[in-house]
């Protein structure tokens, strides 16, 4: 079995951008008509990236377990924040943008795409660029889509909610808006690696590395859990900790200790 795994694993890694740009090739061709006839592109961009997600949880033999009711849009959510798997998974069960890093727009050809999907970028080591980002966040919610935000502001290893970032929380203090909050978990099958190694994408392994090693797992279980209540508050630093709190209630850790070393990203 173990040998089987190690055989297919190439296979997979190379399956995932297929998979990708399938689907994106397929959102692109009824982007351009939608642009064409001035349509609203939220529920087909939705639909594209739903069947992403499935394809991307089919791929990597991932079992869902949902917790909870998935929010209506328009929604603004926060999550804690472990891989770039993230993304897809939300994808399939929620009808979402995201709030991304800045970084992500200049990767090659991914950038472009992001940036086609309505993906709203952040620079992280600009304090400026907090304002235009909330007022794209209120743009961006309405009755099609919901926003998701990662207030920990990077990826981790899973063994804790990391500190929120108050600044990405201003258009939901100011508005006073209803605040959606919930967690991502993963976990491995025994004898494969741990899934804080071969799921969550931390430090500085590659993302090809990093595909392979999830690619060999036999079974990842993704723990997906909705509180079941909002949050709202018109002081930014109160209900970034209000909501750190109902997260880090209701995350279980992926691993209680870890081998390497991790430091979070400061700000």
């Amino acid at each position: 079995m173990r040998l089987l795994l190690i055989v297919t694993a190439p296979i997979k890694v190379f399956l995932f951008p297929i998979i990708t740009l399938f689907c994106y090739l397929l959102y692109l061709s009824g982007f351009i008509f939608i642009k064409i006839f001035r349509r609203r592109y939220e529920a087909w961009r939705n639909l594209c990236m739903a069947l992403w997600g499935k394809m991307v949880i089919k791929l990597f033999s991932m079992e869902i377990r949902l917790e909870g009711t998935p929010p209506k849009p328009p929604f603004f959510i926060v999550s804690n924040h472990l891989s770039y798997l993230d993304i897809p998974i939300y994808s399939a069960f929620i009808e979402t943008t995201f709030v991304a890093k800045a970084e992500i727009r200049r990767w090659p050809v991914v950038g472009f795409m992001a940036s086609t999907l309505g993906i709203i970028f952040i620079d992280r080591k600009k304090r400026s660029d907090v304002k235009r980002v909330n007022n794209l966040i209120a743009s961006n919610l309405n009755d099609k889509q919901g926003v998701i935000l990662f207030p920990e502001g990077t990826t981790s290893p899973g063994m804790e909610v990391l500190r929120f970032r108050p600044s990405l929380l201003e258009h939901a203090a100011i508005s006073n808006i209803d605040v959606s909050y919930s967690t991502i978990r993963y976990e491995t099958s025994k004898g494969d690696l741990p899934a804080y190694k071969s799921v969550c994408w931390w430090g500085n392994i590659s993302m090809l590395k990093h595909l392979f090693f999830l690619s060999k797992n036999r079974k990842v279980v993704v723990d997906i859990r909705f509180g079941s209540e909002t949050i709202k508050n018109n002081d930014r630093k109160i209900l970034a900790m209000e909501l750190h709190n109902k997260v880090s209630s209701l995350f279980e850790p992926v691993t209680q200790e870890i081998e390497e070393e991790f430091v979070p990203l400061q700000f």
